[in-house]
């Protein structure tokens, strides 16, 4: 029987059959499958749960198998868990349930359930060997979330196992790549069984490449081949490429680093600093909520959050295109979780990459790189296809605000005090064999040193011993540094004499952290940008006879100052006084430089007389769309909701109903609010009073799977009981996105000061709100009412003065607040979150 266009007659079709059990199993697949497709999932499982009811099949296991990915796909996880359970149950030998299963066990943040679950095919599945494909993606799934797991030997051996049957495997060979070395087994490049060294060398990733080849024609192939590979770019430009006609210009920053990472280390303070009357700064962000106080910093610097990690790279370059972004800056580049295809949409005029990647990208869409004179030469600029922006000192940024804490004991940290002591705190993948043999040598002709590096994991730890004992060096004399908080990992600087660079990837912003630390670093300069990096910093800090440029010369230079304290004295102090007056650390200086080169490449349109942006403070409101965009409260609630709901309330009206339904066109979205419009995208209105529902509405809508909350949930007479009646009365899990405003805001606490609260229609406070709500209040009444709220942004549209920030300070503290929180919280204006039903 085949789809007709009667949908409704089929399924009931279907159900009298199923409910029979004459419903043969390939009609009961292909009629589930139109029931999704249809926007009607709930109506698929029901018709599984029919079949298995009522049909006795040795193919049942098949059932159950496609019973939990219906499950999974409306969000009901425990159930698709025990479906799974059962298909395995029945047949033992399906590999693609035991498969599914340990991908679900991973999203839910149980890795060690997962890598039992896959574990177990490889000891209970009959005949494994003939299910090749199945075997391998197995061991592959392994090897993967070992290396997540920092379980990196295991994953080596995993992924040998791998390649040995099937040594075709380009990403397979890119992760085994980068474990040899992460684990400094050298040589990297080391054939077995069928893999070739040409291989090998050919799958290394970008990034790897940076550390294993001082070659910029083989960084550019490797970032050619993985565009090449990974990314669509037969795609359409999405922004004029006249530009727009802003006073100020819109910057957007593209980065997964906006939190602890090195990215965020370097640029906090950029983002304090621009200058609003030049510039309007957005964030593109598909970074991890880590509670830190850097991310909190980054976050709270911008005018203008969104998230963008549940959007598609074509729905996140649409997104950033809304906002007529003059000039995007890729903080990412081709590191882990790239998203280059976003930048092939090309959604701003003018788009370059800074920072995340210090090599060519090849991405189409790219047109420049920032750097400086050093760090990318004329000679090297062939080699990238980008176009460099030079900036007048150095590329890097450093941020001034970053805290030393007291210098430690050498004892406490294991350090003799009577050495010289040597030290590398670069990641270990950065360790090359030649460089690692130089030092070797320096130790041996500094009789008195040690080398102090960092190791987390004990089989690198191992192999770097191992190398130290074959180059005659007795393996006390390395020393592994544990991992501490940032302000004493900067203190801990103080106790070295000397930061020994690695080459050809140089120390990017560790090698900032020790300059201002206080700690002279000595470089390797080669060919390449990133073997360039530390160079450039050294001259912006008037150090210039650090930068070597031969091995051999870097090799002398060390011997040199391990043996002469008084010169290795000298050097220190005059960092001491070079550092705050530097070009590298005048971080002011820099973001005016930075501002104008930006200036020097952002398109105007000609003739177009330039348009001012709506006033944040004046409104502190989201600014109004163009026509036909959507508004930043709107794409900023898109992106926090779910991909694949099929059933979405809006609680006040039909606002996100075109968006989403643009984004998922078979859901089912109902707008309730007295004065719901109707038509357009919006498949059903309730034209009434949320909080006056009658049972039978609520009953129609308990099957929803997120509630939508634009600005309302403070609109609602007992939002509390609204709230407990929604989850009191949801089918399954339930989710709540919304948008609130926050009474904590600067502007509303000097509003109230000052005796000037008053309610206005469109304002803050809208004259429509009955309940004030902070970040705190809001996240208790949800707990309150059942919900655990798991993902929460701040939108900020302004930085307060100088002089309200402190008197927030003071007053926090005259009250018995947390002074720094309470300034946090100050500076967001509204909230956007996502809440899950407990």
């Amino acid at each position: 029987m085949s789809v007709n266009a009667n949908p409704t007659s089929r399924a009931e079709a279907l159900f009298r059959q199923a409910e029979h059990g004459s419903l043969p199993l390939p009609e009961l697949f292909e009629g589930a499958q139109a029931l999704v497709e249809q926007g009607a999932p709930q109506q698929a499982v029901r018709l599984y749960e029919q079949w298995l009811a009522h049909t006795r099949s040795p193919l049942a296991y098949a059932v159950w198998f496609n019973l939990a990915i219906a499950h999974s796909g409306i969000g009901n996880d425990t159930q698709a868990e025990g479906d799974y359970l059962k298909a395995i149950a029945l047949n033992p030998d399906f590999i693609e349930a035991r498969l599914n299963l340990g991908t679900l066990y991973e999203r839910l943040g149980r890795p060690d359930d997962a890598l039992a679950t896959w574990n177990a095919i490889l000891t209970d599945v009959r005949d494994l060997a003939a299910k090749q494909s199945l075997h391998v993606q197995t061991l592959n799934n392994i090897g993967r979330l070992l290396e997540i797991r920092r379980r990196l030997p295991e994953a080596e051996t995993v992924l040998t196992q791998s390649l040995t049957i099937d040594p075709h495997q380009p990403n397979a060979i890119t992760h085994w790549v980068h474990l040899r070395q992460k684990l400094c087994r050298w040589p990297v490049y080391q054939p077995f069984g069928a893999v070739t060294v040409e291989q090998l060398r050919r799958h290394t990733s970008a990034l790897a490449m940076l550390g294993a080849s001082a070659d910029p024609a083989e960084q550019l192939a490797a970032s050619r081949h993985f565009i090449e590979q990974k990314v669509k770019t037969d795609v359409a430009p999405l922004c004029d490429p006249a530009g727009y006609p802003h006073k100020r210009m819109r910057i957007g920053y593209l980065s997964s680093d906006l939190c602890s990472h090195a990215v965020s280390i370097l640029t906090a303070e950029l983002y304090e600093l621009h200058d609003r009357s030049r510039v309007e700064v957005y964030a593109f962000s598909w970074s991890r909520e880590d509670n830190s106080p850097l991310r909190a910093r980054v976050v709270g610097a911008m005018d203008h959050y969104i998230r963008i990690d549940r959007m598609t790279d074509e729905e996140a370059a649409r997104c950033i295109r809304s906002h007529e972004i003059d000039i995007l800056v890729d903080l990412h580049g081709l590191t882990l979780g790239a998203r280059a295809g976003i930048l092939c949409w090309r959604p701003a005029p003018v788009q370059l990459t800074w920072l995340g990647f210090p090599g060519p990208t090849a991405i189409p869409g790219v047109d420049y790189v920032v750097a400086d004179a050093f760090v990318l030469p004329p000679e090297l600029e062939p080699y990238f296809t980008e176009q460099p922006l030079r900036m007048p000192h150095t590329f890097q940024i450093n941020d001034r605000q970053r805290a030393i804490g007291p210098r430690p004991e050498r004892a406490a940290n294991g350090l003799p005090d009577d050495k010289f002591v040597f030290c590398s705190f670069n990641t270990n993948f950065k360790f090359t064999p030649d460089v690692f043999a130089a030092w070797m040598r320096i130790l041996r002709r500094v009789p008195d040193s040690v080398l102090w590096i960092v190791a987390d994991v004990a089989d690198t730890r191992a192999n770097l011993l191992r190398e130290a004992e074959a180059h005659g060096i007795d393996g006390s004399r390395l020393l592994f540094a544990a991992r501490v908080p940032p302000a004493e990992y900067l203190a801990r600087f103080g106790l070295a004499d000397l930061f020994l660079d690695t080459a050809p990837f140089n120390a990017g912003t560790t090698a900032s952290d020790a300059l201002w630390a206080g700690l002279p670093v000595l470089t390797w300069a080669g060919r390449t940008f990133c073997s360039r990096m530390a160079g450039s910093l050294l001259h912006a800090v008037g150090l210039p006879e650090l930068v070597t440029h031969t091995l051999a010369d870097y090799e002398e230079v060390a011997v040199a100052l391990g043996t002469d304290r008084a010169r290795m004295a000298a050097l220190r102090q005059r960092l001491a006084d070079n550092r705050d007056t530097s070009p590298l650390f005048d971080t002011p200086r820099f973001v005016r430089d930075y501002e104008d080169l930006l200036a020097s490449v952002v398109r105007r349109p000609a003739g177009v007389p330039l348009r001012d942006d709506p006033d944040p403070i004046r409104t502190h409101a989201v600014p109004e769309p163009a026509a036909g965009q959507m508004s930043i409260q709107q794409s900023s609630m898109l992106a926090l909701m779910r991909p694949g709901m099929h059933s979405v309330v809006e609680v006040g009206g039909t606002t996100l109903a075109q968006a989403w339904r643009a984004r998922q066109p078979n859901s089912h979205f109902t707008g309730i609010g007295a004065h719901a419009a109707t038509g357009g995208f919006a498949t059903g209105v309730v034209p009434a009073d949320p909080e006056q529902l009658d049972a039978a509405t609520w009953q129609q809508l308990a099957s929803a799977q997120c509630w939508l909350f634009p600005e309302t949930l403070e609109r609602l007479r007992d939002p509390w009981t609204f709230l407990q009646r929604l989850r009191r009365e949801a089918l399954g899990a339930v989710e709540l996105v919304a948008c609130v405003n926050n009474a904590q805001n600067w502007h509303m606490q000097s509003l109230l000061v000052s005796g000037n609260l008053h309610y206005q229609e469109g304002g803050v406070p809208d004259r429509r709100s009955l309940h004030l709500f902070t970040r705190a209040s809001l996240a208790a009444m949800l707990r309150e009412c059942g919900f655990a709220i798991v993902e929460m942004t701040a939108v900020n549209a302004h930085q307060p003065p100088p002089a309200v920030v402190e008197a927030l300070r003071h007053l926090a503290a005259a009250t018995g607040a947390d002074a720094l929180l309470a300034e946090q919280d100050a500076l967001a204006y509204q909230y956007l979150l996502r809440a899950v039903a407990v």
